[in-house]
């Protein structure tokens, strides 16, 4: 590995801390500012999450295709969107009803949407394959990490005026700024044409590129983990934990913090297996410890729900690694699959939001219960499903390579 290869990995590591823990220190500050000065219902709560992901969706697949097409000229496009976070944070300070956070939210997310899909091709460029999995997989933890300190400092900060922890976050925001300008100039050596994976002694599923049913399963896992993800890395979580559970608000953080820092080592575990075994097999693992994870999160009892976030954490944190490695590793047009999958996650993160601050406001503490036994199943749906679909995408592409 040469020094610009690593110094570029360092960069995007970096990067994904500074971004992460710059939008997470200020989410359960908007989410308790929204419920308790504004007075919004818990569907109103749970909107800020889908605001975000809808305008995250309506970006993602475009700018992974115009990144497919002009690399270079769009690497350093995530340096000015995380400067722009920067400024648009500090509005939530002079919103006074609901349909205005939830504007500004929907900024945050179309800036998220642009820099996020980059960062994430210039760092499927730069990894070279036989560490891909690990780097995406480092990559996520290291975003992770940047939640925890993010929620570790907000608990921190919890009786601080809303300004200071919006001050906070602009500080970071201005960092991931320079650091995505660092690691777009790093980049620019890596930007050639995609090559794709032609190594031999792989299984015929993973041969020289992937189908349409590969790509199916994919986004078919990624939305549904992303579903039920959203109401458990959402605003609605942090409500939930001080409602329900009686954690208090900076408890609350403090829970979300620490299940997010037990799920580090498995999902880097998961990620390791994909550049072992392949994305498919990891992604079977992964469902089916998404499945345990909504069980035991579905009982109202602190240990219980901690354990079971956890799980689910490092299950979502797995799918989103691999499925990333996958996209560049097994597709000529990267960067678009790369944006379908983000937009897939984005669509699934909406319809859980919505869906659970509704379903809150109407059913109060049996809220979890119902929807994590709902999610179990399907969880355990899409278990049975990807050993399945990878066996009819081995299919496909073995009766194509022997047709070549």
């Amino acid at each position: 590995m040469n020094l610009g290869r690593a110094a570029a990995l360092v960069a995007a590591m970096l990067l994904s801390f500074a971004g992460t823990l710059a939008f997470r220190v200020s989410v359960p500050a908007v989410s308790f500012y929204t419920r308790s000065v504004l007075e919004a219902s818990a569907l109103g709560v749970g909107l800020l999450t889908s605001a975000f992901f809808v305008a995250r969706a309506s970006t993602a697949v475009a700018v992974g295709s115009a990144v497919d097409r002009w690399p270079k000229a769009l690497a350093f496009a995530s340096a000015p969107c995380f400067a722009l976070n920067a400024l648009a944070v500090q509005l939530y300070a002079y919103a006074s009803t609901l349909p205005q956070v939830l504007g500004i939210r929907f900024l945050q997310g179309v800036l998220n949407g642009v820099a996020w899909v980059t960062v994430q091709y210039l760092l499927g460029r730069v990894a070279e394959e036989s560490y891909r999995g690990r780097a995406y997989a480092i990559y996520f933890a290291s975003g992770s990490l940047g939640g925890v300190a993010g929620n570790a400092i907000y608990s921190a900060l919890a009786r601080e005026p809303m300004g200071v922890v919006l001050a906070v976050s602009s500080s970071f925001f201005l960092a991931a700024s320079g650091l995505a300008a660092l690691l777009a100039y790093l980049s620019r050596g890596f930007l050639g044409p995609a090559v794709l994976s032609t190594r031999r002694g792989r299984r015929p599923g993973e041969q020289r590129g992937g189908s349409a049913v590969a790509a199916a399963l994919l986004l078919t896992v990624v939305m549904g983990v992303s579903v039920f993800g959203s109401i458990l890395r959402g605003d609605l979580v942090y409500v939930y934990l001080n409602e329900v559970l009686g954690l208090g608000r900076g408890g609350a953080a403090a829970f979300v913090a620490s299940a997010s820092l037990v799920a580090l080592v498995g999902g880097y575990l998961l990620s390791w297996l994909s550049d072992r075994v392949g994305e498919y097999r990891a992604l079977t693992a992964a469902t089916s410890i998404a499945f345990v994870g909504a069980v035991c999160s579905a009982i109202t009892s602190p240990l219980a729900a901690l354990l079971g976030i956890a799980l689910f954490y490092t299950s979502q944190s797995a799918v989103t690694s691999v499925s990333r490695r996958a996209a560049v590793t097994r597709y000529r047009l990267g960067g678009t699959v790369l944006g379908l999958l983000n937009a897939s996650s984005n669509v699934g993160s909406v319809a859980g939001a919505a869906l659970a601050g509704w379903l809150y406001d109407t059913l109060g503490s049996s809220t979890l219960i119902l929807i994590n036994s709902t999610g179990a199943s399907a969880m355990m749906l899409l278990m049975c499903f990807a050993p399945l679909a990878s066996l009819v995408a081995a299919t496909t592409l073995t009766r194509t390579e022997v047709q070549k």
